[in-house]
């Protein structure tokens, strides 16, 4: 009597698990691969109908206005390797290794220029802005803090020297989140007056290389994404003065490189397995929930309202931006 009745369970517990999997599938996005952007292409970022690509020493832009057939637009290039960049309104800050910190003019898209310039201490590895004040991500003196009220000469103010190496830095609002290798996370206020002194510091993370912040409002929103260890670190933020670790989630390739939020979901450059895209809408437990797999590694990604922006390829001199349509 056992065997029959052992059987009837584990057939109706393989249903539920076939129907949990469809169910899956069902929720994730498909994607279409609809253009190309020639590289060479690391990052990649996406503002309005403009990309802009970074491949070793240049920024490019490129409309893609029609993703179908991207247009050149023009290009900058630094005497040094870029890590990072910011885009606000028309300009890009630029995180350029030892050069330091560059902000280039792109009101006339075909012709870009150099509008001012910092040498910091060590390698500049990203840039937040908050107002007029530039926090850079400096791989020797921590965070540094530049005045960029005139663009033409950035000055340097304050830094504050974080642990370890510092790896990237995003802000929103006054509020700053900066990582530093081997598991820092700090969070600076900068509406507070006086010397800049981090409101929050742990040590939880696991070797983290990239941080991401949530957009919008409404679920998922108030979450950090850190990249890192082989994983995805998920921190709740919603009280900055004590980031909470709500999960840690291995993707499939076990290398992401970068990562991006788009309302509740984490869109994963996860090397070899192309982009992967994880949900959060449940910060303590995410869920896999699709992707793309790209035949070069996947290095950065960038998501607007119904396009994936994938750089991908092998080396900081090579590669290109694949751009999938996404449905729904």
């Amino acid at each position: 009597m056992n065997g029959p009745f052992r059987i009837g369970a584990l057939s109706a517990c393989a249903a539920m698990i076939v129907s949990a999997a469809a169910t899956l599938v069902a929720q994730g996005p498909t994607f279409t691969p609809v253009g190309k952007i020639e590289g060479p292409a690391n990052l990649v970022d996406v503002d309005g109908s403009r990309a802009y690509v970074a491949g070793g020493k240049t920024l490019t832009l490129v409309d893609v206005s029609n993703p179908a057939t991207p247009k050149r637009l023009g290009a900058y290039s630094f005497p040094e390797k870029i890590w990072g960049f910011r885009i606000v309104g028309s300009l890009v800050y630029v995180a350029a290794d030892f050069y330091g910190l560059g902000i280039v003019d792109v009101s006339n898209p075909a012709a870009p220029v150099l509008r001012g310039s910092i040498k910091l201490a060590g390698q500049a590895k990203n840039v937040a802005l908050v107002g007029t004040t530039a926090l850079v991500a400096d791989h020797m003196s921590g965070l540094d803090i530049v005045d960029v009220k005139d663009t033409a000469k950035p000055v340097k103010r304050d830094s504050f020297f974080l642990e370890g190496y510092a790896r990237d830095v995003v802000a929103a609002g006054s509020m700053v989140y900066a990582i530093d290798a081997p598991a820092g996370i700090y969070v600076f206020d900068l509406s507070k007056p006086g010397p800049v002194e981090p409101i929050a510091s742990q040590q939880s993370a696991r070797a983290p290389a990239s941080i991401e912040l949530s957009k919008g409002s409404g679920p998922g929103a108030n979450l950090a994404v850190l990249v890192g260890g082989g994983m995805l670190q998920v921190y709740d933020v919603t009280k900055p003065a004590a980031p909470v670790q709500m999960a840690t989630f291995r993707t499939p390739s076990g290398r992401p490189s970068r990562a991006t939020m788009y309302g509740t979901r984490a869109y994963v450059a996860d090397s070899r397995e192309g982009v992967q895209i994880v949900e959060l809408s449940k910060p303590s437990a995410p869920v896999l929930v699709g992707g793309f797999k790209t035949a070069e590694p996947a290095r950065d990604v960038a998501v607007n309202e119904s396009f994936v922006f994938v750089a991908v390829g092998a080396g900081e001199e090579k590669g290109e931006v694949l751009i999938l349509k996404q449905t729904p």
